[in-house]
Formats: C-alpha cells, sequence, structure tokens
C-alpha cells in the first residue's frame, strides 16, 4: 500500500474505533513513521518489530518525553493491528526517561482570584465552566462535554461520563454553585429547544446517531455549554451543535491569570490538582477524594498530597543561635 492508501485506510477504522481527538493525535505519529519507513536505516532492519524498535529508540535519543514515546507506541501499534493487520511479537526499545517534574498546584487564594478574574463571553458562560471544574475536579475536555442529563438537581450530584478510561464517576455538586447551574440548565434547555424546532441535531458520542436517531433532538442530550454555531463533524461533515472548544477555557484562564497578577503559570488542567490537593489539605478521606478524581490506583491521589511535607519545620529553623549575618 501507499502512504496515501494507508491513512485513508486508517482514517476509515479509526472512525470505528477511536474519539476523534485520539484519531488526530494518532495521525500525527502514523505519518512521522510512515516517513521513517523511507529511510535508509528503516529498510535496512529486517522485519517490522525491529523497525518499530529502532524508531522509538530514536524518540528516546532525541529526548522526547514518555508520554510522547508511549502515545506514538499507541499510534503505530494500532497501525500495525488495524491497518496492517499484522500482529507483532515483542518490542523492546530504548524507552524515554520519564522526568520528575513537581505538579504545581495553585493555592486556594490563587484559585479564588482566577475565578474572580474569569471573564464570561456572549457565547459562553465561562466563570461557571472554572468553578465546576475546580469544584467537581473536572478535566477541561470533561468540562466542555457536560450534557444537560449529567446533572441529577434533585440528588445534587453530577455525573462526568466516559472519562480517561472510559470510566464514569459521579461528584457532589456545590451547594454555593446550585443557584447559578439551575439557571444555567434553563438556559441551556432553552437554547436546545430552538436547536429542535429548527431541526438542528446535536452531537452525540460514538455512532449513537445511527442506533438512536432521536436523541440528536432530545433536551437531555444537548451539551450546557454549546458551541456558539453548528459546525461540520470532522469525520461525516455533517451539520451539528457541538460544545464549546477546550482552547476557549484555557485562553481564558490564561488572561484570567495576568489580570490576577499570579506569576506561576497556571491552566485549566490545574483546576483538577487544586480539587484533589485542597481535599486532602482539609483531611478528606484518600479513597473518598481518590474515586472523585477516577483514579485507578491510589497512588495517584497520594500524589497530590502536600500537606505535610509544607508542614515540616526546616532543621535550620531549629538553630537557635544561628549567625544573623551568613
Amino acid at each position: 500500500m501507499t502512504s496515501a492508501e494507508i491513512l485513508k485506510k486508517f482514517t476509515r477504522v479509526a472512525a470505528r474505533k477511536l474519539e476523534t481527538t485520539t484519531e488526530d493525535s494518532y495521525l500525527t505519529w502514523i505519518r512521522s513513521y510512515l516517513g521513517f519507513l523511507k529511510t535508509p536505516a528503516a529498510r535496512a532492519e529486517p522485519s517490522s518489530e525491529a523497525k518499530f524498535e529502532l524508531f522509538l529508540s530514536d524518540m528516546a535519543r532525541d529526548d522526547y518525553s514518555e508520554s510522547s514515546q508511549h502515545q506514538a507506541f499507541c499510534a503505530i501499534l494500532f497501525l500495525y493491528r488495524h491497518v496492517f493487520e499484522v500482529a507483532l511479537k515483542d518490542v523492546d526499545a530504548l524507552r524515554c526517561r520519564r522526568k520528575a517534574s513537581a505538579r504545581y498546584t495553585p493555592t486556594e487564594q490563587e484559585m479564588l482570584a482566577i475565578l474572580h478574574h474569569l471573564q464570561d463571553s456572549p457565547q459562553y458562560k465561562i466563570r461557571l465552566a472554572g468553578a465546576l471544574m475546580y469544584s467537581c475536579g473536572l478535566r477541561v475536555s470533561e468540562a466542555c462535554q457536560l450534557r444537560v442529563k449529567d446533572f441529577d438537581e434533585a440528588r445534587k450530584v453530577l455525573t462526568i461520563r466516559e472519562g480517561k478510561g472510559k470510566k464514569d464517576r459521579v461528584v457532589r455538586l456545590p451547594e454555593i454553585l446550585l443557584p447559578a447551574i439551575r439557571k444555567h440548565l434553563a438556559r441551556a434547555r432553552a437554547l436546545a429547544e430552538i436547536d429542535i424546532a429548527e431541526r438542528q441535531p446535536v452531537q452525540l458520542p460514538g455512532r449513537m446517531d445511527r442506533k438512536s436517531p432521536g436523541l440528536q433532538f432530545d433536551t437531555e442530550w444537548h451539551f450546557i455549554f454549546p458551541s456558539a454555531a453548528p459546525c461540520a463533524h470532522p469525520r461525516t461533515g455533517k451539520i451539528v451543535r457541538w460544545c464549546m472548544g477546550p482552547g476557549v477555557l484555557q485562553r481564558a484562564v490564561a488572561e484570567a491569570r495576568k489580570r490576577a497578577g499570579i506569576k506561576s503559570i497556571i491552566t485549566p488542567h490545574c483546576f483538577r490538582h487544586a480539587f484533589c490537593s485542597h481535599l486532602m489539605d482539609r483531611g478528606e478521606n484518600i479513597n473518598r477524594v481518590g474515586e472523585a478524581m477516577g483514579h485507578t490506583d491510589i497512588r495517584t491521589t497520594a500524589g497530590y498530597g502536600r500537606k505535610d511535607c509544607e508542614a515540616m519545620t526546616s532543621p535550620l529553623d531549629r538553630i537557635i543561635h544561628f549567625p544573623k549575618s551568613a
């Protein structure tokens, strides 16, 4: 197969098996790998496994991050399994080193300042989206993709559906946000009714629009942060009402940080860090926090804890007669 034929088959297979964001990421690495296969070094290797190992090892030598190499590994493995239809044996490549970097968590004062400086746009309730991210531990994509049906106003809980690892989780809604949430849900339902009256479908996950076409015109399936205008589905070209893009929140948080005069780099994902760390700092049960975060391993949750370390007294402070001139 030519590169064009390979990419065409990949796109066809990916439409059935991958999310659009994953497809885009995989496509970048697959194009890079197809270019690599044309090099003399790759042609000299006797097997697919050897070519694969050489590509990954070159990434390690070029100082790529562990996460980038892992993503490339998954993309190329998908290529062999579902496009080339080749069963690979073990791939033993030089691995990228994981950089041990400290996870920055905004303080409660910094979070309050950023939420205060978040500004709504004519199309989006950005401050409410930011407050939900912090109060419920949401990833930016999860906040953007919230639908009306995800809010249980009677039980005062929010269901995050198909998060990382395709897992659902339930978190409690903050009492202080309930009036704003109820008001915004009413607004979202009203906008949904307008779309339904105009027969404008909402984007549904996977192939649901084919399996249950009526849900495209169901108010409960509409996004609470819908896109400003309908747009074409990247795979089918069908005009649908999508959700607010992550870039909207990312830009808004960057501007709020500047207005608040905060020097540290704070992104929307830091809101999730803050949710976990602040709960643990206040003595919340680590298992409950881990469940709210959607963590499979409790050690991941424990990595957000910082109160014990920050509370330790420096040994220098215990030296009574330390010379002042030093």
